[in-house]
């Protein structure tokens, strides 16, 4: 009798600016999506790299769950937003993905 194969999907991730009124006070949101991935389960972790290099942790501070999709949103200040790079990663059973703010965001 042949093993069960188990069946796992990496989820596809993409981040993106996220509107809101936040804007006028100096703030704005970057959503991370991750969707298309089995199972469902997934973990999201945010970092940002400064111009000299340094890599900074940041936990999600807002997690959205249903099934086939999750997202992370992070709140950033403006003033700080153009010396970092800002990234999403996503743990999954599949293997991290990582996604890369595009830089017109």
């Amino acid at each position: 009798k042949q093993p069960q194969r188990k069946y796992i999907l990496k989820p596809v991730v993409s981040v993106y600016p996220a509107a809101s009124r936040a804007h006028l006070e100096g703030k704005s949101f970057l959503l991370c999506l991750a969707s298309a991935m089995f199972p469902s389960l997934v973990r999201f972790s945010w970092k940002r790299q400064k111009e000299d290099g340094q890599v900074e942790e940041l936990p999600p501070q807002l997690e959205l769950r249903e099934p086939g999709r999750s997202a992370a949103i992070l709140l950033i200040d403006q003033q700080q937003d153009s010396t970092y790079k800002y990234s999403c990663y996503v743990q999954h059973e599949g293997g991290p993905v990582e996604s890369i703010r595009p830089s017109h965001c």
